[in-house]
């Protein structure tokens, strides 16, 4: 959903839940409970599908990415491509929270995820600490 002016900013973003996330259905009910929609990998991409293969399509949707590949900030091709493709990604600060774990954090941390979409023009990668705290870490200007 971009907004009508085409700045790239949103209301409310469609979240798009990465392969090793899209299957979590404490994530799923966190974003039912919000009203906020999302889309996961499978029903869009098989698995084990490139990160630069799905990154252009999830950008030109619009969508906001919701992973804890936090691989994608560091690996050239990936970085490459979420800046060409202006992409929203945020991530969990670390790949070892339990399913019930993660969809905590999310409840606390998505208004804020919501607020930093609608502020920070893409691209961009913000962390979800543990505590439901998001930071932007990221936003790829030195590519």
């Amino acid at each position: 959903m971009g907004d009508a002016q085409g700045q790239g900013r949103l209301t409310v973003p469609t979240f798009f839940l990465d392969e090793n996330h899209c299957g979590n259905p404490h994530l799923h009910a966190v974003f039912i409970a919000a009203g906020v929609p999302f889309e996961k990998h499978t029903d869009y991409f098989s698995r084990g599908v490139d990160d630069t293969v799905w990154i252009p399509e999830i950008a030109r949707r619009h969508w906001a990415v919701l992973t804890a590949d936090t691989r994608i900030r560091h690996n050239a091709l990936e970085r490459d491509a979420v800046k060409r493709h202006r992409l929203r990604f945020f991530y969990f600060a670390r790949n070892d929270f339990a399913g019930v774990e993660m969809g905590e954090i999310l409840r606390k941390a998505l208004p804020r995820m919501i607020a930093i979409g609608n502020r920070e023009l893409p691209p961009f990668a913000a962390s979800i600490s543990r505590n439901g705290e998001v930071t932007v870490r990221d936003t790829f200007s030195d590519l």
